[in-house]
């Protein structure tokens, strides 16, 4: 029985998948791989909870999922493993204020007229549609020593079983990531990552700098406000579920819990 035959096999019935189970080779290396596919299916499978964003008015859904106890935490968690590696060496990837600032201090003195801009992403995990977000995992895991087309089904299998209940109704999300999936933020990366890296191949003019936290995307700019929003307006164009907010200031502007 195959790995993902077995975590199917322990949502219906955890009983019947006890015992010893399948290697799972995933990783030529094996060094963080489990052992049994058993490793990776909860004790408890159960639902997902959909949180209502209490600050909002009429207290709409949030699709930040908790994914504690359920069938996907546990390989969820495995996948994270795997994929915040290849986040790290991405060309846009900040990981946190310090990691911006150093970037910044390094560019120097900047021409005068220079924008500064920041973009974000319009409900980024809702909207990576599924084959998308798994091509650009491929794309990534390539070439890596790891068995990416294993990866990959197990990135699917993911997605198309985030159930949660709402209104004693249980509900599976069809499109997007749960954002309370342990593997959610590190996919989202790599969707972006590989997006904007065609984006940016094709585009005549490119910023001076870019870089980019999850959703959240910073933008030194050194031609005219008019070729920004233009650029701006080719970004939304190029993919049919992303769109991009834009603010921009030749003075400064905030970005993450930073005046720059």
């Amino acid at each position: 029985m195959s790995p993902l035959s077995r975590l199917h096999c322990g949502r219906r019935r955890m009983g019947d998948c006890s015992g010893d189970g399948p290697r799972f080779p995933l990783c030529r290396g094996g060094n963080s791989t489990p052992n049994r596919a058993d490793d990776l299916i909860p004790e408890s499978p159960r639902t997902e909870t959909l949180l209502p964003k209490i600050h909002k008015s009429g207290n709409p859904g949030r699709p930040i999922i908790s994914c504690v106890g359920t069938l996907t935490e546990q390989v969820s968690g495995w996948v994270e493993g795997i994929l915040k590696p290849l986040v790290k060496d991405t060309p846009s990837f900040i990981q946190d204020t310090t990691a911006l600032l150093n970037k910044l201090s390094a560019i120097g003195l900047l021409p005068e007229g220079t924008i500064l801009a920041t973009m974000d992403v319009e409900s980024l995990y809702s909207n990576i549609r599924h084959q998308d977000g798994l091509n650009a995992c491929k794309f990534f895991l390539e070439n890596t020593g790891t068995d990416a087309d294993s990866v990959v089904k197990l990135i699917k299998f993911i997605l198309t079983h985030n159930y949660f209940e709402f209104d004693n109704k249980i509900y599976l999300q069809k499109t997007g990531t749960a954002m309370g999936s342990k593997m959610a933020p590190q996919y989202a990366n790599l969707f972006m990552a590989k997006l904007e890296s065609d984006f940016l191949s094709s585009c005549p003019i490119r910023p001076l700098a870019y870089y980019r936290y999850i959703d959240d995307i910073l933008i030194i700019w050194t031609e005219s406000e008019q070729q920004l929003k233009m650029f701006h307006e080719q970004f939304n164009q190029f993919h049919p579920t992303i769109n991009l907010t834009l603010n921009y200031s030749c003075t400064e502007i905030n970005f993450l819990d930073t005046i720059i």
